[in-house]
């Protein structure tokens, strides 16, 4: 690989990128992620005359470049000249000295060319990145693993309309691709079950063993727990539940992982169930243990393996009971504390069968339980 050093005025810059001379979006790279008043500022730096670091580019051809590091800069000088946007003083690029701004501010250029492999940019990007703490998690997780089976099948499914249905991210949250974070903790769930953090998702990643056909198959998994989820965000907006958050959605996807030969209507009912209860699950709630424990597990050693196992006991001995009698057995050997404490909380003495949704298991009376959602809300 060569090096070679150069000072460029903004204007040439801009002409490459307009030449079609300039990918700012290779493969390896991450999106527009800047804010506006990040933005201005470094408008700001370059009219006091300060200097910025070098961009980093790679000339993959004669006069072709391809943006290694700088990709972020360049897109704010853009559009500033376009007119996106002002500087920090509400100055538009028209009123401004615009042959200071394109002619004689430089820019440290530092091109690299005759690269026997993409994968020494590629390489050099994310040690760039990754020892400059530019970059978060998902980003040089991408950076590295962008051309794995791994990777594209993370992507295709951030990027599925059936994913994306579910309202789970925010803008800001995705242009940061923690939604690909989450794929990627959610696709190791099903491959591995319940892991502690996030060590097993970067084994995921690291399995060079890992072919299409293996995506293929899990992603397969991943589209039939999906369904479900769709379904239930069709009877209540997941958005405006509390599995939403990374934490419960975990669970209740490691829960349907594991139930998804249960008949679709018994699992509305199971959602149904969640949602009305979810209100009162909190750190805070004294009066029903088994909701403030499965809370202190959303909030304490949260990604740790034993604080998301009890997570999904929780759901598990809350709707899979098959105890008539639950509350016979308070105090002793063998008692589903969890379902007996939330038939306290709630005032509710028996279980009920309702074999129209149920079929083989005994849970909570759903027009019994009281809570800041009303029954009727949630299609019955």
């Amino acid at each position: 690989m060569e090096f070679e050093i150069k000072q460029w005025k903004i204007q040439e810059l801009i002409s490459l990128y307009e030449r079609g001379n300039l990918d700012l979006n290779p493969p390896y790279q991450r999106g527009d992620i800047w804010s506006l008043p990040a933005k201005k500022r470094l408008i700001d730096t370059i009219k006091l005359g300060f200097p910025l670091p070098a961009f980093f580019l790679y000339e993959k051809t004669q006069g072709k470049f391809e943006m290694v590091d700088g990709q972020q800069r360049t897109r704010t000088i853009l559009g500033y000249v376009k007119g996106f946007f002002p500087d920090l003083n509400q100055e538009k690029f028209d009123d401004a000295n615009k042959h200071f701004f394109l002619n004689e501010y430089k820019l440290a250029v530092i091109t690299m060319k005759n690269v026997l492999e993409h994968k020494a940019i590629e390489e050099f990007y994310y040690r760039v990145n990754k020892f400059g703490t530019k970059l978060n998690r998902p980003e040089i997780l991408k950076a590295q693993y962008y051309d794995t089976p791994v990777q594209k099948l993370v992507e295709r499914i951030a990027d599925s309309e059936k994913f994306e249905t579910l309202n789970l991210f925010t803008e800001s949250t995705r242009s940061r691709m923690n939604d690909l974070d989450f794929i990627g903790e959610l696709l190791t769930l099903l491959k591995y079950g319940i892991t502690d953090k996030k060590i097993q998702v970067d084994k995921f990643y690291e399995n060079k063993n890992f072919s299409e056909v293996d995506a293929k198959k899990i992603e397969d998994e991943f589209q039939k727990c999906l369904e479900n989820f769709i379904r239930f965000n069709g009877i209540y907006p997941l958005k405006e539940t509390r599995y939403r958050q990374r934490n419960d959605f975990y669970t209740f996807w490691g829960f349907i992982k594991e139930n998804t030969h249960i008949p679709p209507q018994t699992l509305d009912a199971f959602y149904r169930i969640m949602v009305l209860v979810g209100p009162d699950i909190s750190p805070s709630n004294e009066k029903c243990f088994a909701f403030q424990e499965y809370a202190i597990n959303c909030v304490s050693q949260s990604n740790s393996k034993k604080a998301r196992e009890e997570r999904l006991s929780f759901f598990k001995k809350l709707l899979l009971n098959t105890d008539p009698n639950p509350l016979v057995k308070m105090g002793q050997e063998g008692e589903n504390h969890i379902l007996t404490d939330v038939m306290k909380f709630y005032g509710i003495d028996d279980v009920t069968i309702q074999r129209k949704y149920f079929i083989n298991y005994l849970t909570l009376n759903i027009r019994r339980v009281r809570s800041g959602h009303g029954w009727w809300c949630i299609g019955l």
